[in-house]
């Protein structure tokens, strides 16, 4: 076990980075199937070494190697791989016939390499290298249709969001290691175990802007869905394995944070705006890909929620399980073209009556089923048993109005607490990866916050279908639309900062 944990790892991102270089000057076919092979030989040794830390979880990657083998890292290097495969699978005949498909595959790996690098890091030093390279190598897929005038805009406004990102990065980096002396994490985390929290809470406010800046957080999220002529391969692996980067570090450096409540509920805060803000817009948008974008801003905001009030695990979970969806939905986009939209469910008060005791039942059961079966575990704050209630009581009053009389409601309620149980229970798993973490206690103030606004999302959607009716929802439509005109502030802004006319 020792030997594989050793001399495996590194194979990992070496193998996408070569094949990155390997791709220049090859034909289109050449470069694709070395690009797939790499990537399927990376996910192979990222499932055999998962394997390995299951079977033996005291094994850990050799100390002369700057890798981590925990188990955060073995999920998002599995997880990470197996999205990179897929895409470049996909890539191969969605760019037939494109003169510069080498090219495409060649950044592709290099990004790939850098993400795996980034989610594998034991060192900080080593995961900035990898932060500022994914975001690099990002940028030029952003660039494949460089006479695209669009594309370069949104390109160069992602740019300057990722170079403020990182300076936060480098700020903090560097009063962590003034205060600690190492950039080892485990070193790290020993230390302020022990009590030293030389460098907090003003490196977790840093960390905490850093991670909103990369995962498009209100109000820095306008060049997510501007990125949308990128090929769509692009856009997958962007929301399904990069987006998701701003919650992994906040994941990542969760002992740290627990020493730094003041940047856990700026998160807390900003996540719930963000999730409430994105879900709203996501609504009103009439392209596929930009509402898929604005729903990815709903996602990390509510992921961004998930790490301020202490729910790590579930923030892990919530990860994985958006990164799986996401390729999906990006994937498979082109196939709604043509497709009938559907019409809005009039949602009447004894449906969504029925659903919300449906809803509130089905949670605060699978809560108590929780506690009773797995007493050790940490469990999800309360306010998070009553977000999934909310959501719950809507699918079941959606499926109710529908009509199908007695099986459709049925069929309803079954999903919904598969749904319910499913959500709860591998939330028992991921918690346990933090169980050797403080609880963390939210201010009541900021749980009352978090509810009023998610009581308020729900009552927006139940009423939607009405909105049509008033001009209120009118003109909130048509703000919507136009996300709240916040792109377009920032667009003028980065006119002023980078006009259009200069080259790159």
């Amino acid at each position: 076990m020792q030997y594989l944990s050793t001399f495996l790892p590194p194979l990992i991102p070496l193998l996408p980075l070569l094949a990155g270089f390997f791709c220049r000057g090859r034909s289109a076919g050449a470069a694709a199937r070395l690009s797939i092979t790499a990537a399927a030989v990376s996910a192979v040794i990222s499932a055999l070494l998962a394997v390995c830390r299951a079977a033996s979880p005291d094994v850990a990657a050799a100390e002369a190697l700057p890798v981590a083998l925990d188990g955060v890292s073995t999920v998002m290097v599995v997880l990470v791989s197996f999205l990179g495969w897929v895409v470049l699978r996909f890539s191969r005949n969605y760019l037939a016939g494109d003169p510069a498909q080498a090219r495409f595959f060649s950044w592709m790996n290099l990004t790939l390499a850098s993400v795996l690098t980034l989610v594998m890091s034991g060192n900080l030093l080593l995961l900035l290298g990898a932060w500022v390279a994914t975001s690099l190598c990002l940028h030029r897929l952003l660039l494949h249709h460089p006479g695209r005038a669009g594309a370069v805009f949104s390109a160069r406004k992602k740019f300057v969001f990722s170079r403020l990102g990182d300076l936060c990065l480098v700020s903090a980096i560097i009063l962590l290691y003034r205060a600690h002396g190492t950039l080892d994490l485990d070193a790290l985390f020993a230390s302020v175990a022990t009590g030293n929290t030389g460098g907090l809470p003003a490196a977790g406010y840093l960390f905490a802007a850093c991670a909103a800046l990369k995962s498009a957080q209100f109000p820095f999220h306008s060049w997510l869905p501007d990125t949308m002529e990128t090929p769509t391969p692009v856009s997958a692996f962007m929301h399904a394995g990069i987006i998701n980067a701003g919650g992994f570090l906040i994941v990542r450096l969760s002992p740290l944070f627990t020493h730094a409540p003041g940047a856990l509920n700026l998160l807390a805060v900003l996540g719930t705006l963000t999730a409430a803000f994105g879900a709203i817009v996501m609504l009103a948008q009439p392209g596929v890909k930009r509402a898929l974008a604005y729903s990815t801003i709903a996602q990390m905001g509510f992921m961004m929620l998930q790490c301020g009030l202490g729910a790590y695990g579930l923030a892990l979970l919530h990860l994985v399980a958006h990164s799986l969806y996401k390729a999906y939905a990006f994937l498979t986009a082109g196939s709604t073209v043509g497709a009938v939209p559907r019409a809005a469910v009039r949602l009447g008060t004894p449906a969504l009556t029925m659903g919300v005791l449906a809803g509130g039942l089905l949670a605060t059961g699978g809560a108590t089923a929780l506690s009773l079966l797995f007493p050790g575990v940490p469990h999800p704050p309360s306010v998070f048993i009553a977000v999934l209630g909310l959501a719950l009581a809507y699918g079941i009053g959606r499926g109710i109005s529908a009509g199908g009389g007695a099986a459709t409601a049925l069929r309803s309620g079954a999903a919904a607490l598969a749904v319910a149980l499913a959500g709860l229970f591998l939330h028992a798993g991921a918690s346990t990866l933090f169980a050797h973490l403080p609880e963390v206690t939210p201010p009541p103030l900021l749980i009352a916050f978090v509810s009023c606004v998610f009581v308020a999302l729900f009552l927006f959607q139940a009423l939607l279908w009405r909105a049509g009716s008033h001009s209120i929802g009118r003109s909130l439509y048509v703000h919507a639309l136009n996300g709240f005109y916040l792109g377009t502030v920032a667009n003028r802004l980065l006119g002023h900062l980078w006009p259009r006319h200069n080259t790159l």
